[in-house]
Formats: structure tokens, C-alpha cells, sequence
């Protein structure tokens, strides 16, 4: 689990590094916002989300650790292409493959702690790993400033690299740890693959009551989406509103953010698992549903408050709606889970992730640009573009719920 923890870290790293280095790439390869949020989403999430669903299966059928090393060579290479990229279309390409070899990690990862775990400590094991994930997101932005002041205090100063530009030397120094840690992953043993009782604990009227299952819970699929959509546009350019309207050093943004954001979106991550628990507990098989209902109403005001002209009040807004969000992931997860048979769970996580790709990292940050360009004017900032894009996604979302809501009651 530590091992699959770390993983998690540097792949969200070599991931979001980008958005801290946004406004020196744009200078530097001649591009504007809506370009970069294609480098930030499309060029990252049409492979992600392309490739993840094969990827799943393949990891039902071959060693997943070797998967797994082979996704770390694959990103880590996509990184440092990123450091030598001499355009837009060549930085684009590298975004590509740090996709590719990012796709494979979550379905084997989750394969391979299904078949360590017994499971009655299953889900627990599960929950920690999305955990990791979840700090992944903010150690990402924390580590990338930590690299960025190093860089700048003369990381490369003794090196052929000392006159290269700071982004670039980022994404090397990044990049080539992640190469290295493909070798630690070999200390991961295959476990067996374990059979558990399937057709016995499923019975034999899942395949008349399946197709309603589907129904009612693909709301939640939705909702967890837009929240994974909007999760990457608020993640993508927090960094550059901080940068820009309050001129915070980046290095400094990535500190403060970072931590923040590790503290919010990993504690309500662990505080929605539980909350979930409670409120099925409570509501029955509907509560869960109904905590993401909660959680989604409980975001839109953190939404408002990062149009604030204060730099701490933003901060904290961040905080909060990171930490609300990741109820809402939480949640969610959980009921889809809940609401599928066993021999379908794999199927049911790979359309989420796939879902999560497609629509969260592929549609958020561009939906940001469009709407600082569109709705509110670029005038104003990306204060209103990020509060505007958060409250219409998630009024969205709540309303999806509704069925699956009343559906339950029936």
C-alpha cells in the first residue's frame, strides 16, 4: 500500500506540475489560456480516457505490477519529453504520452490490492489508496514548488543545464525520480488472484434487476464526473488566479496550496468514506446518494468565495471546496459500489474512471477558458470564469440526482 501510495503522488505530480508553469509556457511557446487548458485537459485526457478501459481489462489477464512499472516508464519518459519540448504541438504530443502511461494505474493498481487484501479489509485498503490519490492532487503542487525553488536556488547551476529555462528544468527534475521509482515497484510480489463466492452472493434475479440498478445509480456516475470536471478546473488554475490577481510567487503557491489542498481534498476524502457509512446507516440504501446531494449544495457557496479579491479567503475557499468535493467522490463511489453486483464492480469502476477522464480532465480546464472568454470576460479575471464554472456544473449535477434520489425511495 505505501508503495502504491508514493505511486500515486508522483503520477499526480508528473501530471499537475503543468499548471503551476502555465504563464512562462505560454511566454515562452507563443500560446494564450485556451491553449494551455488544451495541455492541462485534451491532450492529457483523450488518451487517459481512451486507453483506461483496455488497459482494465489487460490488467485481468497479465502481471499487474509489471503493468504498472511499464506505466511509470511510460509517464516518467512523457514528463521529460515535456522539459525538451521545442513548441506547443511537441509539448502537446508529450502531454499525450504522460496519459498513456498514467491510464494504466488506477485498474491495476485496484486489481492488485483487491487480490492482497482479504475482503473483509478490502475496502478499507481501497479507501486509503483513493486517499493517496486524493493528496496526490495537492503534493503535486506542493512538490512542484518545492522543485521550482530549488531550481531557482541553482539545482542545475554546476550542470549544461544552468542557462534553461526554470519550467523546463521543473518537468526534468521531476521526470527522472519517477523513472528511478519503476525500480522500487519490483519489490511488489504478484499476489494470486483471488476467487471469491460471485454467482452465489449475486443469486439469480440480478439479471432482472440489474438493468434497474443501472438506471437509478447512473446519476451518480454523472455527478461523479462533473465533479472530477469540475475538481481539474479549479486544480488547473487555482495556481495562476493566485499568480496573477494577488502576484504570489509560484513557488510559494505551491507551498501554501499544496498543503492546503493535501489537508482538505485527503481529509474529505477519508470524512466522506465515513460520512457515507453513517448516513446509509441512517437513510438506508438512499443515503449515500443523498450525502453526495448534500455535499454537491455544499460546494456552491466555496464556489462564490474564489471570486474573492482577498488572497487568504481564496486560499481557504480552495480548501473548503476540495474538501466538500471529495465528499462528493466519496460518496458517490461508494454507492455505485453498493448498487452493483460483485462480478460487475470492475466494469462499473472502469466507466467511472473513463467518465472521470472524458468529462473532468478532458472538459475542465478548457471549460474555465471558455468561460473567462465567454461569459464573464476576460477582464474579469479567472476569479469569476472558475465560480461560475463550479456553480453551473454543480447546479447541474444536483438536479441529475434527483431521480436517483426518489428512485430509491420507491
Amino acid at each position: 500500500m505505501l508503495i502504491l501510495f508514493v505511486t500515486a503522488v508522483l503520477a499526480y505530480t508528473d501530471r499537475q506540475v503543468l499548471s503551476l508553469l502555465v504563464d512562462p509556457i505560454k511566454r515562452d511557446l507563443h500560446t494564450d489560456d485556451t491553449g494551455m487548458s488544451l495541455l492541462l485537459g485534451l491532450a492529457f485526457a483523450m488518451v487517459y480516457g481512451a486507453a483506461g478501459v483496455p488497459l482494465g481489462m489487460l490488467a485481468d489477464r497479465t502481471s499487474r505490477r509489471n503493468l504498472i512499472v511499464g506505466g511509470i516508464c511510460v509517464w516518467s519518459l512523457g514528463t521529460l519529453m515535456c522539459g525538451l519540448a521545442s513548441s506547443f504541438q511537441v509539448l502537446f504530443a508529450a502531454r499525450i504520452v504522460v496519459g498513456l502511461g498514467e491510464a494504466v494505474l488506477s485498474p491495476a493498481a485496484i486489481s492488485l490490492i483487491s487480490d492482497t487484501f482479504p475482503p473483509e479489509r478490502r475496502g478499507a485498503a481501497v479507501g486509503v489508496y483513493f486517499t493517496g490519490i486524493a493528496i496526490g492532487i495537492g503534493g503535486s503542487i506542493l512538490i512542484g514548488g518545492g522543485v521550482l525553488e530549488l531550481v531557482r536556488a541553482g539545482l542545475f547551476a554546476l550542470t549544461p543545464l544552468a542557462g534553461w529555462a526554470p519550467w523546463r528544468l521543473v518537468f526534468l527534475a521531476i521526470g527522472a525520480p519517477s523513472l528511478l521509482w519503476a525500480l522500487v515497484l519490483l519489490l511488489v510480489q504478484e499476489p494470486v488472484r483471488r476467487q471469491d463466492q460471485t454467482e452465489a452472493e449475486v443469486g439469480s434475479d440480478v439479471a432482472t434487476s440489474s438493468h434497474k440498478g443501472w438506471r437509478l445509480i447512473a446519476p451518480v456516475f454523472l455527478v461523479v464526473a462533473v465533479a472530477s470536471l469540475v475538481d481539474n478546473a479549479v486544480g488547473a488554475w487555482a495556481p495562476s488566479l493566485l499568480i496573477r490577481r494577488f502576484s504570489v510567487d509560484p513557488a510559494t503557491v505551491g507551498v501554501e496550496l499544496g498543503v492546503l489542498l493535501m489537508l482538505g481534498y485527503g481529509g474529505g476524502m477519508l470524512a466522506g468514506g465515513a460520512l457515507a457509512d453513517r448516513f446509509a446507516g441512517w437513510r438506508g440504501a438512499r443515503g449515500k446518494v443523498e450525502l453526495c446531494g448534500w455535499a454537491v449544495l455544499a460546494a456552491l457557496p466555496a464556489a462564490l468565495a474564489l471570486s474573492s479579491g482577498n488572497a487568504a479567503f481564496v486560499l481557504a475557499a480552495v480548501t473548503v471546496y476540495f474538501a466538500v468535493s471529495a465528499v462528493v467522490t466519496a460518496s458517490g463511489l461508494s454507492a455505485i459500489l453498493d448498487a452493483t453486483p460483485n462480478r460487475a464492480r470492475g466494469r462499473a469502476m472502469a466507466i467511472s474512471f473513463f467518465l472521470n477522464v472524458a468529462i473532468g480532465a478532458g472538459l475542465g480546464p478548457t471549460a474555465v477558458a471558455l468561460a473567462a472568454r465567454h461569459v464573464v470576460g476576460e477582464a474579469a479575471g479567472l476569479g469569476p470564469a472558475i465560480s461560475v464554472t463550479v456553480i453551473a456544473c454543480y447546479v447541474a449535477a444536483g438536479l441529475a440526482l434527483i431521480p436517483a434520489i426518489w428512485g430509491r425511495r420507491v
